[in-house]
């Protein structure tokens, strides 16, 4: 008998509760979601440099269209911040004579210096190793490894991780 009673009393309950609930208008929210393509020579909404501020390496987004390679980050990364970016206080580590570095793709990818990374900072090398890795991985579908593998002339290679906040 209690079975018969119990469902109009939950349903009486629900509406009870809804009481008070004003309707709204429509409240626009941005734009709709929109589809791109996740591989590939694909427009880009911007490209990650790592730079130096207040000591601390930190990611800078620079618009951008097209796919760029980890190199051609690399390349626009030696060029330092722009004036804009000079002006908030952001600077490198990163020598622009650093000369002729090469990116092999992989999981992990490998950053190939020209000379021995130890002439380089501990903020250079993750200037050039998140740079690397977000790169690497803007236009992969794939998971890749949350690090590089540092190659310089005559040494270990070091694997390194990105430091950055």
């Amino acid at each position: 008998m209690r079975k018969t009673w119990l469902l109009p009393a939950l349903m009486a309950l629900t509406l009870a509760t809804a009481c008070g609930v004003q309707p709204t208008g429509v409240v626009p929210a941005g734009p709709g979601p929109s589809i791109r393509a996740t591989s590939g020579p694909a427009l880009v909404n911007g490209l990650t440099l790592y730079f130096v501020s207040e000591g601390r390496v930190i990611p800078v987004t620079r618009p951008s269209e097209g796919y760029i390679s980890p190199e051609g980050a690399i390349t626009l990364l030696l060029k330092g911040p722009t004036e804009r970016e000079a002006a908030q206080g952001i600077t490198t580590f990163v020598p622009p004579e650093l000369g002729r570095v090469k990116v092999y793709p992989g999981d992990p990818a490998s950053l190939a210096l020209p000379f021995s990374v130890r002439i380089l900072s501990d903020q250079a090398i993750n200037q050039l190793v998140c740079t690397v890795i977000t790169a690497s991985t803007a236009n992969s579908r794939t998971p890749h490894s949350p690090a590089v593998n540092v190659i310089s002339p005559g040494e270990n290679v070091l694997f390194q991780s990105c430091k950055a906040d």
